[in-house]
């Protein structure tokens, strides 16, 4: 079940009974299914991710049920207890068996569960999210690596402690509404707190030497399939460009990625194009009139989400 973009003006209204509200933490969107002492962590792309989060293999002791399974988001904090995106990230493409242990080490991950789908082999999709909740109090021992998502029904204080830890998003849930198996709908609406956006990579500009100078941002309409151009970036730290050149070289196209109409409202010349696969999570200050990105800064490349998901709201 996915949420459709909501306003913070949703906040000042009289009455929001029958309403929950919950911090959204931006990691990395999993289902867990776990059947007795064993689990899986699959992500949005279907792939089991497991192995990467060795240090999540003792969650079950923390599910009181034979099995269910749960949608949650993994995530991992800093020292300073705040959001860790590019750790997350790294780890989130691990393969070697002891670069993965050291890092479940050093940046251990957390599981923030928000719904379940399914206990003890029966469907849970058609109960209302105020049933759901319930469950999910009753079956889940927060711990080390395992918590249930926090929510109140009280938004302004939600929204006070979002502002205060600097979390991206807030999402507004109504209790009486049923699980939507792929679905975005109304039920669920995210209140955006800061300005981040998951923006497609259609090209680059060269500058002297082997390494890019600027990148192309587009974002994905959904209605029609199109790419458009939201926004060019470019500054980065030196070592990131140097990895990242070596990613984008391995997707050049002849095939121009953006139509005559967007590639006109790029003032960069000599744009090289590339196959539109690599996606980066950026913060920008706001919208222009022509909806691009104003003042885009780099946070992270992102590994779990597909071309479709980014969609500028």
């Amino acid at each position: 079940m996915l949420a459709k973009s909501g306003d913070k003006d949703i906040l000042n209204r009289k009455s929001l009974a029958g309403f929950i509200f919950e911090p959204y933490f931006s990691g990395i969107r999993v289902l867990i299914y776990k059947e007795g002492n064993d689990i899986e962590i699959i992500d949005t792309f279907g792939q089991d991710i497991t192995f990467r989060f060795p240090e999540l293999l003792e969650i079950p002791r923390n599910f009181k049920t034979q099995s269910c399974v749960l949608d949650a988001e993994l995530i991992i904090f800093d020292k300073e207890n705040k959001l860790d995106f590019n750790a997350l990230q790294k780890r989130s493409k691990l393969s070697n068996k002891e670069a993965i242990y050291s890092m479940s080490k050093k940046n251990p991950a957390i599981i923030f569960v928000f719904d379940i789908l399914e206990k003890d082999g029966h469907s849970l999709t058609d109960k209302f999210l105020e049933e759901r909740k319930r469950i999910l109090n009753e079956i889940i021992i927060n711990a080390r690596f395992v918590s249930l998502c926090p929510y109140m029904a009280n938004s302004k204080e939600m929204w006070k402690q979002i502002q205060e830890k600097e979390i991206e998003v807030m999402m507004v849930k109504e209790l009486n509404s049923v699980y939507e198996q792929g679905k975005r709908s109304w039920a669920w609406l995210k209140i955006k707190n800061l300005n981040t956006t998951d923006a497609i990579i259609a090209g680059f500009t060269k500058k002297e030497g082997n390494y890019f100078n600027s990148l192309i941002l587009s974002s994905y309409i959904p209605e029609n399939g199109r790419i458009i151009y939201i926004g060019t970036i470019s500054n980065f730290d030196k070592s990131f460009v140097k990895r990242l050149t070596k990613k984008i070289k391995r997707l050049v196209t002849d095939k121009q990625i953006l139509d005559e109409s967007e590639k006109s409202k790029i003032q960069e010349d000599k744009i090289i194009w590339i196959k539109p696969k690599l996606i980066i999570k950026v913060k920008y200050s706001d919208l222009t009139q022509e909806k691009t990105l104003e003042n885009p800064e780099f946070i992270g490349l992102r590994f779990d989400k597909k071309i479709q998901d980014c969609i500028l709201s």
